[in-house]
Order: C-alpha cells, then sequence, then structure tokens
C-alpha cells in the first residue's frame, strides 16, 4: 500500500506540473481541439510518468521532498511489528489515518457518481423516448433541467424543444459526435485517484469550457445566427441551469 500512495503522490505532482504549464501557455488559446488533447494527455502522462526511473545527479527540492514522503510511507510496511516510538501502543498510527482518509475520499466520490449516474438512468428510462435518424435517444420531459447529453442521449425538456429545439439539438449533438462524455469520464476516474488534487478538479472543469466552446462553433457553423444564439446562452445561463444530479 506504500508503493501505491508514492505512486499517487508523484501522479498528484506531476499532473499539477503540467496543468500549472496549460494554464500558463495554453489555456488563452482558442484551438479548441489541440487544448482538448492536451489536456487529455496531460492525464495520461501523470500517470505513465511516475511509473519510470528517472535518476538525476543533484536533488531537487522536489525530489528530496518526495524521496522523504516515499521513505515515511513504505517505512510503514517494513514494520510487521510496530517499532515503539513509531506506533501508538493504542489508536491508529498517521500512516492508518492516512490510508483511512484516503480511501473513504475515494469511495465517497465514487458513490456520489454511481448515485448521479443510477438517478440519470432512471430519469432516462421513465421519460418520452425518441430515436433521431443518426441513433441518437432524445428523451423529452416536462421538467425544469437545463438540456444536456449524455453518451448517445439528448436530455430536453419540451418547452427548449418547441422554443430553441433546432439550436439545442445540434449543440447537443457536437457533444455527443466528439465524444465529450467519454472525455468526462476520463477525468472524473482521475478524481476518483486524485479527488484531494485541486488540478484534477480544475483541469475537469477546463475541459468542460473546451466541451461548451466546440459545441458553439459546430452551432454557428451549422448558419445559426451568431447574435440570436449569444442571446440564447445568455438566457441559458440566467434562467434554468439547474441539472439531474
Amino acid at each position: 500500500m506504500g508503493a501505491f500512495f508514492v505512486y499517487i503522490l508523484k501522479s498528484s505532482l506531476c499532473l499539477a506540473v503540467f496543468y500549472l504549464f496549460y494554464r500558463l501557455l495554453l489555456s488563452k488559446e482558442t484551438f479548441h481541439r489541440c487544448n482538448r488533447i492536451a489536456l487529455l494527455s496531460i492525464i495520461l502522462l501523470s500517470y505513465i510518468l511516475p511509473l519510470a526511473a528517472i535518476t538525476t545527479s543533484q536533488h531537487t527540492m522536489v525530489s528530496t521532498a518526495v524521496t522523504t514522503v516515499e521513505d515515511l510511507l513504505i517505512m510503514y510496511e517494513q514494520h510487521a511489528v510496530p517499532n515503539q516510538g513509531l506506533q501508538p501502543e493504542y489508536g491508529f498510527s498517521w500512516q492508518e489515518i492516512l490510508i483511512i482518509c484516503y480511501v473513504a475520499g475515494a469511495i465517497f466520490f465514487i458513490l456520489c457518481h454511481l448515485w448521479s449516474l443510477g438517478r440519470m438512468l432512471y430519469f432516462i428510462r421513465h421519460n418520452q423516448r425518441e430515436q433521431l435518424p443518426d441513433g441518437t435517444l432524445l428523451i423529452i420531459h416536462s421538467c425544469n433541467f437545463a438540456p444536456f447529453s449524455w453518451m448517445k442521449y439528448i436530455v430536453i425538456s419540451k418547452k427548449d424543444l418547441d422554443e430553441n429545439g433546432r439550436e439545442i439539438l445540434i449543440h447537443e449533438l457536437a457533444h455527443i459526435q466528439n465524444r465529450h462524455s467519454w472525455d468526462l469520464l476520463v477525468a472524473d476516474i482521475c478524481i476518483f485517484f486524485q479527488w484531494f488534487n485541486p488540478a484534477s478538479w480544475l483541469l475537469k472543469q477546463e475541459l468542460q469550457n473546451i466541451h461548451e466552446y466546440e459545441a458553439d462553433e459546430t452551432v454557428i457553423e451549422k448558419g445559426v445566427d451568431a447574435k440570436q444564439y449569444q442571446l440564447l446562452l445568455i438566457k441559458k445561463a440566467v434562467g434554468t441551469s439547474r441539472r439531474i444530479k
């Protein structure tokens, strides 16, 4: 278990550093597809690089800190019989408390995700369903939820469908065609293991923003009037914004 926590620590450090460089160098760019690839690559690299053995002739501040924590975590596993002074006679040691907190946090966020997913699937099953020509399933409801898409489903209220159906459907179909749901699933899995790392949450938010930019560009490319679409976005931003949770 100590080796696993060392790996997670190194992975978290990689993710934070890579995300910081992304914010400094790429976040202002409008090449949304490239930014999306960059963010997904950050997640992938942050989990691959800690598996590689990298040696340096001189110790840096970061490497020294990581090595110190690594030694402390692995040392716990090497003591089959606790030594005096390292572990109290009663209660939990700090290593055990660390493990309990980490596992409890991971389980909590996994359960929250499964709960949200279960509620959404229940909602999808118990509302009107129509199939579009490309195989996408349109879920029409009468609740006060903002339109959204997930995998092959588009969830939209009857009111939104009647008033701004074309623009909304183009927008949500862009999410589905670009497989944005898979991106968010990867980001969520990253959060499950690094729920304590602010960079993992910020990265997911950045990814969601890029998804919206890509979908908005698709709407404009389909011939929708830009000013009218901007008014629709403002209306949705200040109006209905609640989703199934």
